[in-house]
Order: C-alpha cells, then sequence, then structure tokens
C-alpha cells in the first residue's frame, strides 16, 4: 500500500514540475480561446487537468462564458434596466481608481 501511495505522490510531484502553474493556466485558458495553442502547450495542459480540478473547472467555466457571451444581447428585453444606483457607480469607480494607483 505505501508503494502504490509513493508512486502516486512521485507522479504528482512530476506533473507538478513538468507543466505550467495554476496562474500561467489561467492565461493559456483565456489564450486558448483567441488562438490555437501549441500540441506541446496542450498536452501540458491536459497534464496538469489531471491533477489540479480547480484548473480543470475554471477552463469549463471560461469556455462556457466565451460562448455565452455573444448570444447576452439577445436576451436584454429580460434584465432590468434600472442599473446601479449613483452611489454604487461612484463606490466602484473609486475602488477602481484606488487599484489603480497601487
Amino acid at each position: 500500500m505505501k508503494i502504490i501511495q509513493s508512486l502516486k505522490m512521485r507522479w504528482v510531484v512530476w506533473v507538478w514540475n513538468h507543466t505550467p502553474t495554476c496562474a500561467e493556466m489561467s492565461r493559456l485558458a483565456s489564450r486558448g480561446l483567441e488562438q490555437p495553442l501549441s500540441l506541446g502547450t496542450r498536452c501540458k495542459m491536459r497534464l496538469h487537468f489531471l491533477i489540479c480540478v480547480w484548473c480543470q473547472r475554471y477552463q469549463k467555466h471560461l469556455r462556457l462564458l466565451h460562448r455565452a457571451a455573444p448570444h447576452f444581447d439577445e436576451h436584454l428585453d429580460g434584465v432590468s434596466a434600472r442599473g446601479l444606483s449613483a452611489e454604487a457607480r461612484q463606490r466602484i469607480k473609486d475602488r477602481l481608481r484606488e487599484d489603480h494607483e497601487r
């Protein structure tokens, strides 16, 4: 039993050392929607998905949003036209300005 656990851990460590980090995976997932990725990059991403369910879910959700976004305007009739209050808009602007200045 210890041998199996040891082999499993070695496999995970090997994959972790030979695939992009989670931060790189998020950028690659986004770039992959805009342009084709190389075969090597796609293989490394697949390997990473074997050990990181979070990156796999992120890519799945990103693809869903990418497919759904172009159709959003078709459903605008059901969206409230009220929008944000002036105070809420100002808070958002202030926060964005603060973050930008950092």
